[in-house]
């Protein structure tokens, strides 16, 4: 074999070139890990906003906007959620305000999350320290002091309004991959595993921008864009949705199984005709949507202690969702044949079933000593879990007033000084005690489905003797509480702001049993 400096020996150089630079590459791209990839993604990411309708029962209920700005420690991510409530003749708006601010690898700094309207006003911020602990720190009125919170956490957490960007900044907007990622919901103080799969990919064409009619005084959208869209199942707010995102992690639709549906639109069409609707009374009535009134508001009683039967429906567009009914099967409540049944109490079950839906949900804090004295009170000498949830039950229906108002307290040290509250609040400070007590209990929020209309409604559901979990509901002192009352959620409020994204769109038809009130 020839050596030295020839035409054979320079080609061969060459490949050995290009295959060391193709090698060199190569590790560089694939040994990189998720948070460089994301931190040199998002150098290139520019500010944005996007605005939305907020659709339920094909009717537009509410606006949305998501903001994200670079800023000098990294990312920032703003989403506002408004909803207009009907109040007698008239509306009222309810929004929700989501700051998030992230690093470049769009890990949590800092979250603060607020709601205000109709007099109501909360306020949440949250940050990691370390990989172990949340710390938040949580008012629930704008005189109220502040109160600090610690969540244990294992590793990594990030908001539900931050997966879209992950999936995309790291490159996993890829069709039939799924990942898994730990969700913050700080409705609930809960951190959950999420499975996130990209299942289609599809091409839209979204209003850009807008040009108002003259002659009817309407925005009509004048430029349209063409954007690329992954569509990402998930769980992560909650409920099961099915979300449209750009390569840039934009929303560009969502939907909730049996909730609000989400779409993308220029700016005018989807506020000023909304606004010029709702002022003319053309949007149309919100009142009869499933959760949007309250129990207490109405003066009814929930009732009903047999086994009740519901169909449910709804009109997704997604198909993915219809089968995802489980997302309400918890043992008191199951599926059978695409129908919901709720039992009085959840039947005995298997020890892996059990295990599923057993853990109490997280709560922020620790029962007020106040609290525990009156729990201590209350309970007396009784020794039996049974007794001592009948004693603390009654207490509360009896010993606290029920508020209606959109403003009525929460917080259970406060429920129990000024003996007043909504159905939130009943349900907090029956579980504070209950917890204070000895026994595993969990607030739930949900509605009551009852002859002339659906309301939201909150309760409490407590472990029994034989382990399973039974309703409980201290703003009416039923144990077990009505079987017309249906979970949606674990640890989140009863407000139409908390409910109505879950279960605006359905359809309740009780089918069993018959001549049930």
């Amino acid at each position: 074999m020839k050596t030295g400096f020839n035409r054979r020996n320079a080609g061969r150089l060459v490949l050995v070139g290009w295959a060391a630079a193709l090698a060199w590459l190569a590790q560089r791209q694939f040994g990189k890990n998720e948070a460089t990839t994301m931190a040199e993604a998002t150098v290139r990411l520019a500010p944005e906003s996007h605005f939305y309708a907020v659709l339920a029962q094909g009717r537009q209920i509410g606006i949305a906007s998501v903001s994200v700005d670079t800023i000098a420690t990294g990312v920032r991510l703003t989403e506002v959620v408004g909803l207009d409530l009907p109040e007698g003749a008239s509306t009222r708006r309810m929004t929700r305000t989501t700051s998030i601010e992230l690093t470049r690898s769009l890990r949590l700094r800092r979250l603060v999350t607020t709601l205000a309207g109709g007099g109501l006003f909360e306020e949440l911020e949250g940050s990691p320290d370390g990989d172990s602990v949340l710390i938040f720190h949580q008012r629930s009125g704008r005189t109220e002091p502040t109160r600090e919170y610690r969540l244990a956490i294992q590793g990594e957490v990030i908001p539900a309004q931050v997966v879209p960007y992950r999936l995309a900044f790291s490159q996993r907007l890829t069709v039939g991959r799924a990942v898994s990622v730990s969700v913050l919901d700080p409705l609930s103080g809960e951190v959950r595993p999420v499975a996130v799969t990209a299942s289609a990919e599809s091409t839209f064409v979204v209003a850009d921008s807008a040009i108002e009619n003259r002659a009817t005084g309407r925005w009509e959208p004048v430029t349209w864009d063409t954007v690329r869209a992954w569509r990402v199942e998930n769980e992560a707010n909650g409920t099961p949705v099915v979300t449209w995102v750009d390569a840039r992690g934009g929303l560009v639709s969502a939907e909730a199984l049996f909730g609000m549906r989400i779409e993308r639109g220029a700016f005018e069409v989807v506020t000023q005709n909304y606004k010029t609707d709702l002022l003319a009374k053309r949007a149309g009535p919100t009142a009869d949507m499933p959760g949007m009134q309250g129990l207490l508001a109405s003066g009814k009683t929930p009732s009903g202690e047999a086994t009740q039967e519901f169909a449910l429906a709804s009109h997704p567009i997604e198909q993915f969702l219809l089968p995802h009914l489980r997302w309400l099967d918890d043992g008191r409540q199951s599926v059978v044949d695409g129908r919901l049944v709720v039992r009085p109490k959840a039947p005995d079950t298997s020890p892996a079933r059990r295990r599923e839906f057993l853990a109490p949900a997280p709560v922020f804090g620790h029962p007020m000593q106040t609290v525990r004295t009156q729990a201590n009170l209350i309970v007396g000498d009784a020794t039996a879990d049974a007794e001592k949830i009948a004693r603390l039950n009654h207490w509360v229906a009896t010993h606290i007033g029920r508020d209606a108002a959109t403003d009525a307290r929460t917080d259970p040290d406060v429920v129990l000084l000024t003996r007043t509250a909504g159905a939130d609040g009943h349900v907090r400070l029956f579980t504070e005690m209950a917890r204070a007590s000895g026994i595993t209990a969990r607030a739930v929020a949900g509605v009551a489905v009852l002859a002339d209309g659906v309301y939201n409604h909150a309760w409490a559901e407590v472990v029994s003797s034989d382990g399973t979990w039974t309703a409980v509901d201290p703003t009416f002192d039923q144990i077990p509480a009505a079987t017309t009352l249906v979970r949606l959620s674990i640890g989140r409020r009863a407000r139409a702001m908390d409910l109505i994204p879950l279960v605006g769109s359905a359809v309740f038809q009780r089918v069993s049993p018959a001549g049930a009130p």
